[in-house]
């Protein structure tokens, strides 16, 4: 265990938020544009009222998670680069916290790139992997034990 002082929830979970509120107007702008581009049809023929909600209930979740390849794939491409480079995302940078491996460094891109994977893993499965944050005594999410990753404030 490190000799530091572990971030909690919900300072991640803001930053969480900041982070996906920049990912949302740049890689959700893009992966929108990719799909005008190619000419991609919209999933729900009537985007209105009351028929939009019973078109999102009839969604096919692949047909869904195609559609959003881009935007996955450039979010993963977010969060790794900002780990390994820094350990910081935007939105950890204002919450003054980062990520680091046991040496107290940023983590290696394979390492932040495991990480990634974890962290999609981990909320696929009812977020339990996120949840887990609130009962590890290091306040360790799934995907940090899988990359051998800690969260730590900035002093």
């Amino acid at each position: 265990m490190l000799p530091v002082r572990a971030a909690g929830g919900a300072r991640r979970l803001v930053a969480g938020l900041v982070d996906l509120s920049i990912l949302l107007v740049t890689a959700g702008l893009l992966n929108w544009g990719l799909l005008a581009l190619v000419g991609v049809p919209p999933l729900i023929a009537e985007p209105r009222g009351f028929a939009l909600l019973l078109g999102l209930l009839e969604l096919d979740a692949w047909a869904l998670l195609l559609r959003s390849m881009p935007f996955l794939g450039m979010s993963a491409l977010y969060f790794a680069l900002f780990w390994s480079a820094t350990g910081k995302t935007p939105g950890a940078r204002w919450l003054r916290f980062r990520v680091i491996d046991e040496r107290g460094s940023p983590p290696h891109p394979a390492r932040a790139a495991v990480r990634v994977v974890g962290l999609f893993l981990g909320g696929l499965l009812g977020a339990l992997g996120w949840w887990w944050t609130v009962l590890d005594i290091e306040k360790r999410g799934w995907h940090d034990h899988l990359a051998r990753t800690y969260v730590v404030k900035d002093a």
